[in-house]
C-alpha cells in the first residue's frame, strides 16, 4: 500500500474528520486516490461522483478510457475492504552473557500496527515528511529511510525463514461494503485496519471474470450493511 504522506485532517468544531482514500479496479488494473473524504459521507455518493449512470440510451460509454466494456456505473459495483494480517510476526532472541532481548520481525507483506505513542509520533513525523512539509530535501530522505526499512524487513525474514515465501501471510480475507454505509461506518467496524492512513477500497463490475476469481481467491466475511438495515 503506497505511504501518500497524507493524514486524517480535523474538519474545525465539528468534531469530524477527512481521510484520503484509494479506489482501487483489479480488474484494470487502475485505481484512483481521493484526497478528503469526509467520515460522514455515504459511499454510494462518491461512487456516484467517480462513476456517473449513463444517463440515457444515447450515453453509451462512460468517462473512463480504459473502460472498454463500459461496466464502471455506480450501480454496476461491488465493493469490498481487505481485513489485513497483523499476527504474521516471528520473535527471535539475541541471548547475550547478561541478558536476553527479544525482536520481533513482520512480514514485509503484513501490516505492523503502531503499538504505543513513539511509534505513532515518528510514522507521524514520516508522513509530514514525505507529503513535503518539512521540504524537498526531507522528502527524499525520508523516502530513503522507507525504502531501506523495507529492505532490512526483507533481509531478516529470509535470514530467520530462508524465502519471503515461508510463513508467508494467506490471502486476505474481504468484508463486502454496502454503498449506503459511511466511511464512518467502515471506520468503526473492527474488523478494518487502516493502512498508512489510507483506506482502501477495491471495487469490481459485479458480473466480470476477475470478481469471480477474486472471490475463489479470498474468503467473504459478510457484508457490512448501514445501521437501519443491521
Amino acid at each position: 500500500f503506497p505511504h501518500t504522506g497524507r493524514l486524517p485532517a480535523s474538519r474545525g468544531s465539528t468534531n469530524e474528520w477527512s481521510w484520503p482514500c484509494m479506489f482501487v479496479y483489479p480488474s484494470h488494473r487502475q485505481s484512483d486516490f481521493l484526497d478528503q473524504v469526509e467520515e460522514s459521507e455515504m459511499l454510494a455518493l462518491r461512487m456516484a461522483q467517480v462513476f456517473p449512470e449513463l444517463e440515457d440510451e444515447t450515453q453509451e460509454e462512460t468517462s473512463m478510457p480504459w473502460d472498454y466494456n463500459n461496466e464502471f456505473a455506480c450501480s454496476n459495483l461491488v465493493v469490498y475492504f481487505e481485513v489485513h494480517d497483523t499476527t504474521a510476526t516471528t520473535t527471535t532472541s539475541n541471548d547475550t552473557t547478561t541478558n536476553s532481548t527479544k525482536k520481533t520481525l513482520h512480514h514485509p507483506d503484513a501490516v505492523q500496527l503502531l503499538s504505543n505513542q513513539g511509534d505513532t509520533m515518528r510514522f507521524y513525523e514520516a508522513s509530514r515528511a514525505l507529503k513535503g512539509d518539512e521540504g524537498v530535501e526531507m522528502a527524499a530522505v525520508a523516502r530513503a529511510m522507507e525504502r531501506k526499512h523495507l529492505h532490512k524487513q526483507r533481509v531478516a525474514w529470509k535470514k530467520r525463514h530462508g524465502s519471503l515465501w515461508a510463513n508467508k501471510p494467506d490471502r486476505l480475507p474481504v468484508v463486502q461494503v454496502h454503498p449506503a454505509v459511511t466511511l464512518l461506518d467502515v471506520l468503526q467496524d473492527s474488523r478494518m485496519v487502516v493502512p498508512n492512513f489510507l483506506v482502501t477500497f477495491l471495487l469490481f463490475p459485479m458480473n466480470h471474470p476477475a470478481h469471480q476469481e477474486f472471490l475463489k481467491e479470498h474468503t467473504c466475511l459478510g457484508i457490512l450493511q448501514p445501521k437501519e438495515l443491521s
